[in-house]
């Protein structure tokens, strides 16, 4: 036993690890973790500034239909949000207008309520007789109405357009411009066929559901919707970009949960684990473990797995499902590679934070010591590092558009773990457009291979001085 360092290390990584699953401290933790987590999820899932916008557009066209010889004027109406995807089991209110005798409600005589399909489409049968005096409203509570109306000139064309959208998203983490609409054939289908070009270029064609969706650049353009011979012109307007658009906008809302994580993880780690030496110190069980021969490597490895893996397990659970959340609630999943960057990250964080309670506790003569260190190893990462060292820069000098400038404060961050955390993000995430930033770090001025060394050193550098610690403690 005497030549093996880790002796010990799996007996005592287990009863750490199990004494921290049943604590109150770790389940109280993750229960707030999982609120947090699937609240901020589900809420940044919700809102249209972070380029998943649930706020739904009711795109109304008519249509004119042969069906057996006999023809139909229907009125169709689609309900999807902004990124095109369809609302299916949703309530739509046709309204007919333009009647003589006073309306029924601001909308006209209520006529039929649909219900959305499994594509988000509503067909309303007008009848076989062409009223031209008579239009019809579709109207979806509380956001979204339209009309159409069967006028002479409807016959020349060859699709109708609906709900056209040319302008800006943007977020925390900067802004994009994009166009969309909804394009039908004059006989009531999906325009997949129709041509749509930006500029004079060719851009693509609307999906089956007939909804088109695409960026373009700054500035004013020139859209041309065309379709057997017949077209159309419009103006669409592209707004300056003024930071990161990201490509996905499922990745911006994990990188405002990673943010959250940022503040939440190290509490966690801290508080699991400030007192793992100065509690079996002031109990009297650390001399009785060195007593059976057990090698202080292994009793440190043992703490730090036991401790690590009772953290970890939970919160990356927790995470996955949030991520899943987002997934559940947009219809899109994170880019793949910055999601794993994001639980490398958080696992980061959580081996950083307990390495520092292990040392500070090797270090803290009582329990109540080893809390001061962790409350003040939390302020000093997570609220003042970052802020002390940009405002320390500017003070002597340093210049906020001198690229000097940001090259020494990336410099001073890879001593703290969380604005570490956070390059390591700003690395991963997928953005096109603008100069990046991931919070009030800039990205960009340093490379990924100096990124992955300050971070091993984080995760070597503390273990070594914790074992030099706990080494001499024990002598003593």
């Amino acid at each position: 036993m005497s030549g093996n360092p880790f002796a010990g290390t799996a007996r005592i990584g287990w009863m750490e690890f199990w004494s921290h699953l049943k604590s109150l401290r770790l389940i109280v933790l993750v229960i707030l973790l999982a609120l947090l987590v699937f609240g901020a999820s589900y809420g940044l899932s919700q809102s249209p500034y972070v380029g998943l916008s649930p706020l739904l557009d009711l795109a109304v066209h008519p249509g004119i239909r042969n069906e057996s010889g006999t023809v139909h004027y229907l009125v169709i109406g689609w309900l999807a949000d902004q990124r095109g995807v369809p609302r299916t089991g949703i309530s739509v209110s046709v309204y007919r207008q333009g009647d003589f005798g006073p309306p029924t409600s601001p909308y006209g005589m209520l006529v039929e309520n649909l219900t959305t399909n499994a594509t988000g489409f509503v067909v309303y049968d007008s009848g076989t007789t062409l009223d031209q005096n008579v239009s019809y409203g579709m109207l979806y509570l509380p956001y979204s109405f339209g009309t159409a109306g069967f006028y002479p000139g409807l016959l020349n064309r060859t699709f109708t357009m609906g709900r056209m959208m040319s302008g800006g998203y943007s977020g925390p983490g900067g802004s994009g411009s994009f166009l969309s609409f909804h394009v039908m054939t004059i006989d009531g289908y999906p325009g997949t066929g129709v041509n749509i070009s930006v500029d004079g270029n060719l851009s693509g064609h609307p999906n089956e559901n007939g909804f088109f969706i695409a960026p373009i650049g700054e500035g004013q353009h020139l859209v041309e919707v065309s379709y057997l011979n017949y077209s159309e012109t419009y103006p669409a307007n592209g707004v300056t970009q003024t930071g990161p658009v990201y490509q996905n906008g499922a990745d911006l809302v994990l990188m405002l949960l990673a943010a959250l994580l940022q503040l939440v993880v190290p509490i966690m780690s801290i508080a699991i684990s400030f007192d793992a030496i100065a509690r079996e110190r002031a109990q009297g069980s650390l001399e009785l473990l060195l007593a059976r021969r057990v090698r202080r490597e292994g009793i440190l490895a043992g703490k730090f797995l036991g401790a690590f893996a009772s953290i970890a397990i939970p919160t990356v659970g927790v995470l996955l499902g949030g991520i899943a959340l987002v997934t559940a609630l947009s219809g899109r999943s994170p880019t793949g590679s910055f999601a794993s960057v994001t639980l490398g990250g958080v696992l980061f964080l959580i081996a950083v934070y307990v390495l520092l309670m292990l040392l500070f506790s090797s270090l803290a003569k009582s329990v109540g010591t080893a809390v001061v260190f962790g409350v003040v190893t939390w302020l000093i990462f997570s609220l003042l590092f970052s802020f002390l060292a940009f405002l320390l820069l500017f003070t002597l000098g340093g210049r906020v558009f001198d690229p000097g400038f940001y090259s020494t404060l990336l410099t001073i961050y890879l001593f703290d773990p969380n604005t570490l955390y956070q390059l390591m993000l700003g690395a991963a995430v997928p953005t096109t457009g603008g100069q990046g930033s991931v919070g009030i770090v800039p990205t960009g001025y340093i490379s990924i291979p100096t990124i992955v060394i300050a971070a091993v050193l984080w995760i070597a550098v503390p273990l070594a001085l914790t074992v030099l610690v706990f080494r001499k403690k024990a002598e003593g």
